[in-house]
Formats: structure tokens, C-alpha cells, sequence
């Protein structure tokens, strides 16, 4: 059974069994009975953390899975490195008892810098780097700092929720802007294809030769019907099961039955529509607009360079989770894209190790980074601030660990990186939707609109682990869907992961509909903690034509 206490106040969850969880709060000499859901059963204490109740309490992993996502091995038959347990489950609590501290909330009273004003845990960049222990193996985009210029801003609430902007979004971004499809392990043979589905959209995406790839609106050019309802593999052609029609993957007109009917028609329908295709990283990228720039172009050289050294086409694919929420995109994205909300949505994780008020920010046209050059051992919000000393210590054994971990996976490829590169897990956005990490994280986010609905997303976590260069990969893990009322750990090979999602995701549906009743209807974004999301925001509104507050 798991105990745990709450980092700010030590009131003490405990769970009972079948989804109950009694909670004590020492000092006040009070108690009560909770659901993990929240709901309150007994007890002169009526009110508890949600987020603890469902960590606690809440649906778990399947024994032998409780593995932190930064150390799962690359496959389930291989042996997992490093600290296994699960915060405190049985099992390991004797070695995490002792890691756990409690203090009062005092808040952050932040620092001013010749940046501007940040966290009082932060460091200079330059600290870090300055201290390498091999300094000229760092990438020089390491050492840009590119903090997004400007203060706090609001957005309409609007944006989250009323058609009128889906639609917006369909012309102005689905059609017009470089997205990420699929790997190019997901198609690997020739005839190999993917239904690629965005809002009211259906492409499919093939690979036609040994390295080439072709992606093709999804519908028959004699009445629109479907080609492709599902992915597949080694097809010959594409022939529509209305009439029959087909067109071969290069997209040439094959067969049109009864030709005789459609007198002058062939040469209009000879060949199937294109999308842009790009390949970045393994994945496999589409604009559906004939005159966007290239994708190396958009993305932008500072992203390009910094993804370069950890080559993300040699990762393995360990596992690719999708999950419908009942919220816009933009609101399940923007969970994603700040450590701010980690003090109130993961408090578990300050019991360990710090509060992430200490992450760098930094922004580059369509790219966005979080998390660089950084290693969270301060807690500011309860007054503990490590100093240098003990941040360098602790950033040192950080890439130790890591360094050793690599070379049981890649073996001496790991010399080939810095201190810098092996403590790097940066949690990126390449504008609209794309975020994979940076590093050695191996978490890769999209979302997407569900359908239509504008109250509705899919999200999506796929797991790439590291992968020994030249060794065969093995297939990549099928991917598995999971509806609304499925809970993340229903997806074990998420490990430890799908805990900290049902905490993220159990916050948008509330946010989805609080948006809906709130006046003045506009949020907040913050100066620096926000900046990714304001520079969303501000693409958001280049990309629709809108005024910044429109």
C-alpha cells in the first residue's frame, strides 16, 4: 500500500484499498476519507489534493512496470537500469523514505539577471558549461540563450472552444504548415502506407521507394470516397471500393472503368494530388500547401543542430499511446510546454528532488526549448536553494549516471558526448503541434484536434529509446489507443510515465470547461515560465491572420 506526504503541508495519504484513501493532517489533528476521484466520504477533513488522491489511490501499473520513463530499457525482455520504483511502493520505500522532504510554501521571490527576472534557483548557462568536464564536445547551440522577449500576455478564451476558430485552424494551419505524420519505421516496406487524419482532413502517406515517400489527399478523384480507411502494408495501388477507379502509389491513374462515359476526363484525373513530403529524425513530416518552404527552413537551423549529434532515425520506438481528452489541442498542449505547473499538478515529484522552478526557456522562430543546460536540485517554493556547489555536484553525478546507463545501451558512442548533452532531456515545440525531446528524454508529444470538435483532442506519447548504431531495430511497437474514460496506465509501457499523464491530463477537461464560464474571458501567460506557450500564441496569430488579442 502507498503512503506518501504532501511536500508543502506533510498531511498523509494513505491508501486503504479499492480506490480509497484516508488522508491526515497531523498538525490540525484532523482526517477524512476520500475516492481517488476526489469525492469525499467521511471524516472532519473534507477537502484533499487531487493529484495525490489519484497518485495514491488512483489506478496503477501492472506489477514489475513501476520504471521511471528516463531509464526503461529499450525492451521489455532487457534488464532496467537504475532506481526501478515507483514513489515510495513497496518494495523500494526503505530507499525512498529517506530522499523525501517536507517544507512550507514560501514562494518563489525569484532574482533579477541581466536577462531579466528569473527563478532564485537559476544559474547562469554559462556556469555549467564553463565546468564541462568535456567542454569541446559541446554543440555551440548549447551555449545560445534566447530567452523570448516581452512580459505577461492574454489570449481570448475563445480560441479553446468556438468553431469558428477549428475552422481557422483547418485553413490556416492543417493545410498550410509542415506536420509530423508517422516514423519511417512505421512504413518500412515499399507499398507501406499511413491514414494520416487532422481534423476534417485524410491524407495518405506511402513509401514508394527505398527512401522515398509520397503522400496523396485521401479520396477518390471520381466521387470522393475514401481510398484508405486504415494503414497497411505492400500495396500495389489505391482503388476506391465505390467504382473502382485506382491509382498506382507513384499516384499515376491505373484503371477507369467504363472510360468510355467519361469522355476527356482522363487526363484531368491522371494522377493523384500531392502533399510536400520531408523526412527530419525518422519521422515522416507533410504540407499539404504547394508553396511552403522547405521543412529544413521552417524548423530553423538552431533546432536542426540541436537534435543533430543524438540522431532521434536511431532510436527504437518502445511504445506510441494515443489518447482522446475532452479539450481543444492547444489546452493539452500547453500542459506540456511549462515546468510552472509542476509545484501544484505533481507535487509527488518535490518529495525527490526539486521544483523545476529553475528551467530554461528559450525560443527560436517555429522551435521552442525547455529544460536546457539544467538540473533541478532547488526547491525555491519552500526556501531550499541549493548552491552553485551543490548544483554542479549534483549535475556531474546526473550525467554519470546517465553516461553509464548509455553505455549498457550504446556502448563507447557514449564518450562522444558532453556532461552538457548526457544531463540534456529538453521538452521542445516545433510550431503547430510536434514536440519531441531533446537528449536522451525519449518522450514525443503530439496533439491533435478529434475530428471536428473543437472540445475534443487526441494525444499522443510515443517513447523513443536509444538504439546501438548499425544493430537492426526491431519492429516498432504497435500503437494503442485509449478513449476518454481509459486511464493512462492501462498503457504500461509507458512505465512511471503514465502516473505523471493521468496527473497532466486530469487537470484540461476542467480547464476545457472552466474557459467556457470564465470572465474576463482571457488567461494569462507569464513572462518567462510562459514564454513557449506565448510564442505559440504569437505563431498561432501569424499563422490565422489575427490581431494579438483577437
Amino acid at each position: 500500500m502507498r503512503r506518501e506526504p504532501h511536500p508543502f503541508t506533510g498531511v498523509v495519504y494513505e491508501e486503504v484499498g479499492d480506490g480509497v484513501v484516508r488522508v491526515e493532517d497531523p498538525a490540525a489533528g484532523q482526517s477524512g476519507l476520500f475516492k481517488w476521484d476526489g469525492t469525499w466520504m467521511e471524516g472532519d477533513l473534507t477537502y484533499a489534493d487531487p493529484h495525490m488522491l489519484y497518485l495514491v489511490g488512483g489506478p496503477d501499473l501492472p506489477p514489475g512496470k513501476d520504471i521511471f520513463w528516463t531509464v526503461l530499457p529499450p525492451l521489455d525482455d532487457m534488464e532496467a537500469g537504475g532506481f526501478t520504483g515507483n514513489f515510495g511502493r513497496s518494495g523500494n520505500e526503505s530507499v525512498q523514505q529517506g530522499m523525501k522532504v517536507i517544507g512550507k510554501f514560501v514562494g518563489d521571490p525569484g532574482q533579477e539577471t541581466d536577462e531579466g527576472p528569473r527563478s532564485a534557483a537559476q544559474f547562469p548557462l554559462d556556469f555549467f558549461l564553463e565546468n564541462d568536464r568535456k567542454p569541446e564536445l559541446i554543440p555551440e547551440i548549447f551555449k545560445r540563450s534566447a530567452p523570448m522577449p516581452g512580459g505577461p500576455a492574454m489570449v481570448p478564451t475563445a480560441r479553446f472552444f468556438e468553431k469558428e476558430y477549428h475552422d481557422l485552424e483547418v485553413r490556416h494551419i492543417w493545410k498550410k504548415c509542415w506536420q509530423m505524420v508517422c516514423r519511417e519505421d512505421d512504413i518500412p516496406e515499399v507499398g507501406d502506407y499511413h491514414v494520416y487524419k487532422i481534423a476534417s482532413l485524410n491524407y495518405l502517406v506511402v513509401r514508394t521507394g527505398e527512401n522515398e515517400f509520397r503522400a496523396y489527399p485521401n479520396a477518390c478523384l471520381h466521387r470522393g470516397r475514401l481510398l484508405r480507411e486504415t494503414s497497411g502494408k505492400r500495396a500495389k495501388d489505391f482503388r476506391c471500393p465505390y467504382h473502382g477507379w485506382s491509382w498506382g502509389i507513384d499516384g499515376e491513374l491505373r484503371d477507369m472503368p467504363s472510360e468510355w462515359d467519361f469522355a476527356g476526363v482522363r487526363k484531368k484525373v491522371c494522377k493523384l494530388p500531392e502533399a510536400k513530403v520531408a523526412t527530419w529524425g525518422g519521422f515522416i513530416f507533410i504540407n499539404p500547401d504547394p508553396e511552403a518552404i522547405s521543412l529544413e527552413e521552417y524548423m530553423g537551423p538552431e533546432m536542426i543542430e540541436h537534435y543533430a549529434k543524438i540522431r532521434l532515425e536511431n532510436r527504437y520506438k518502445q511504445a506510441d499511446v494515443v489518447k482522446v481528452l475532452r479539450c481543444n489541442w492547444k489546452i493539452a498542449m500547453e500542459a506540456f510546454l511549462e515546468a510552472y505547473h509542476v509545484i501544484a499538478t505533481h507535487p509527488q515529484l518535490l518529495l525527490a528532488g526539486g521544483d523545476l522552478a529553475d528551467t530554461r526557456y528559450d525560443v527560436f522562430g517555429n522551435w521552442g526549448r525547455l529544460g536546457h543546460v539544467n538540473i533541478s536540485v532547488s526547491s525555491p517554493h519552500r526556501g531550499m536553494v541549493a548552491s552553485k556547489e551543490q548544483a554542479l555536484e549534483a549535475y556531474r553525478q546526473a550525467a554519470d549516471f546517465n553516461r553509464e546507463y548509455l553505455r549498457d545501451i550504446i556502448g563507447e558512442e557514449v564518450e562522444q558526448f558532453s556532461d552538457a548533452e548526457l544531463v540534456e532531456q529538453t521538452f521542445n515545440n516545433l510550431f503547430p503541434n510536434f514536440s519531441p525531446w531533446g537528449g536522451w528524454g525519449r518522450i514525443v508529444y503530439r496533439f491533435r484536434p478529434n475530428g471536428d470538435n473543437p472540445d475534443e483532442c487526441l494525444m499522443q506519447a510515443m517513447l523513443l529509446a536509444p538504439w546501438p548504431k548499425g544493430k537492426p531495430k526491431p519492429p516498432p511497437r504497435p500503437q494503442r489507443l485509449l478513449g476518454p474514460d481509459d486511464p493512462w496506465t492501462d498503457a504500461p509501457e509507458l512505465g512511471t510515465l503514465a502516473k505523471i499523464f493521468m496527473q497532466d491530463t486530469g487537470n484540461v477537461p476542467h480547464v476545457q470547461t472552466g474557459l467556457k464560464t470564465k470572465e474576463p474571458p482571457y488567461v494569462w501567460y507569464s513572462g518567462y515560465q510562459e514564454s513557449i506557450i506565448r510564442n505559440f500564441h504569437l505563431n498561432y496569430d501569424k499563422a490565422l491572420g489575427l490581431d494579438e488579442v483577437e
